[in-house]
């Protein structure tokens, strides 16, 4: 699940079970024939993932400068989503505060311009402020729940920080041909970057663990 800073965009919070009571709607076409807008594309327990939510999370990835994973990844990321947002709902976790929140739309929209650069580029993606601060709010909720969840246990084993600067990041740094800091100058933020990969590796073992035990339904027979 990408849904940790270190793997740019985490959702959050709940699946709407809106749609429910029908697995697809339509619109007509100008020559009479029926188009469809949205579609039931998977099922978990009370709730459904749309069409529809697939393209929100396909915008807003292009938002923040990624290229949009294809619809199954999209569809088994959402999924994984509702793992979490599940998990967390039931031990009553909190939503972040807004100052969080506005502070990370206020980044984001930074990211991509100017506050009309912006507003223009929400336009393009058919996204309003509200679509995008409710899944700024989603990724930091899920980022923050899986923080709590798994910190405690993560681990660095003795000599992962010099197989990681010996390894990884002194051969990248010569690449550049850039300044080679010594070890103990860098240690610490190299076992944060390690304690975040356990901690991402441990959610993802996690996930796929709890998603394997669910009944998901999807419609002809699509699977993420």
């Amino acid at each position: 699940m990408r849904t940790r800073h270190t793997c740019a965009l985490v959702l959050a919070a709940a699946i709407a079970a809106t749609a429910s009571s029908a697995p697809q709607s339509t619109a007509a076409a100008p020559a009479g024939n029926p188009v469809i807008v949205d579609r039931v594309l998977a099922r978990i327990e009370n709730d459904v993932i749309t069409l529809s939510d697939v393209r929100e999370l396909a915008a807003y990835q292009r938002l923040a400068g990624r290229d949009p994973e294809k619809e199954p990844e999209l569809l088994r990321e959402l999924i994984d989503q509702w793992v979490v947002a599940h998990d967390a709902a039931a031990a009553r976790f909190a939503d972040p505060p807004e100052k969080q929140v506005d502070a990370e739309y206020i980044a984001l929209q930074n990211q991509v311009g100017t506050p009309e650069q912006f507003a223009a580029r929400l336009r393009e993606l058919d996204l309003s402020p509200e679509d995008v601060r409710k899944l700024v709010a989603k990724q930091i909720f899920l980022d923050t729940y899986l923080d709590r969840k798994f910190r405690a246990v993560a681990r660095v084993e003795p000599g992962d920080v010099e197989q990681y600067y010996n390894g990884q990041f002194v051969p990248q740094l010569k690449s550049r041909n850039q300044q080679i800091p010594p070890l103990d100058d860098v240690r610490d933020s190299i076992t944060d970057l390690l304690i975040e990969r356990d901690i991402t590796q441990r959610s993802q073992k996690w996930i796929d663990q709890a998603r394997a035990q669910l009944d998901i339904e999807f419609p002809k027979e699509r699977q993420p």
